[in-house]
């Protein structure tokens, strides 16, 4: 069962960063078997940016964003940006991975802070149909 999609094509990640839009390519990797990522990568040296969403399972569920000190059943949401305003690091929420197989499909919100620490929102996301890497 894939989450309701809305504008967010097959293949993307999307979400609104403090009420502003933002549309990726991802793809999706298990790290260790116990740690699943999806991932966007894009740029380098300054222009370089990365979005990574972990959840530390294998399996469709809901997984409570945590800030650090993460363990089984939590997930964890990173916007990396090299330069410049716009990332961010997720401190609560929540991930729900609804299918978990060639693809990956889910949505997510979290509240967290950006590289100088303002308080930043992480809303509407949606992780759809995310192939494996």
């Amino acid at each position: 069962m894939s989450p309701v999609a809305g504008d967010c094509p097959a293949g993307k990640m999307c979400f609104k960063l403090n009420g502003s839009d933002v549309q990726v390519d991802a793809v999706w990797f298990d790290i260790n078997g116990q740690r699943t990522r999806v991932y966007y990568e894009n740029g380098s040296g300054t222009s370089y940016e990365n979005i990574e969403i972990d959840f530390y399972g294998t399996a469709p569920g809901s997984y409570p964003i945590v800030g650090q000190n993460w363990s089984s059943g939590d997930a964890s949401f990173q916007y990396f940006k090299a330069t410049g305003p716009g990332g961010a690091s997720g401190n609560s929420g929540t991930v729900e991975i609804t299918e978990l197989g060639n693809t990956v499909s889910g949505t997510f919100s979290a509240s967290g802070t950006d590289a100088q620490g303002n308080s930043v929102q992480i809303t509407d996301g949606v992780i759809n149909r995310v192939p494996a890497d």
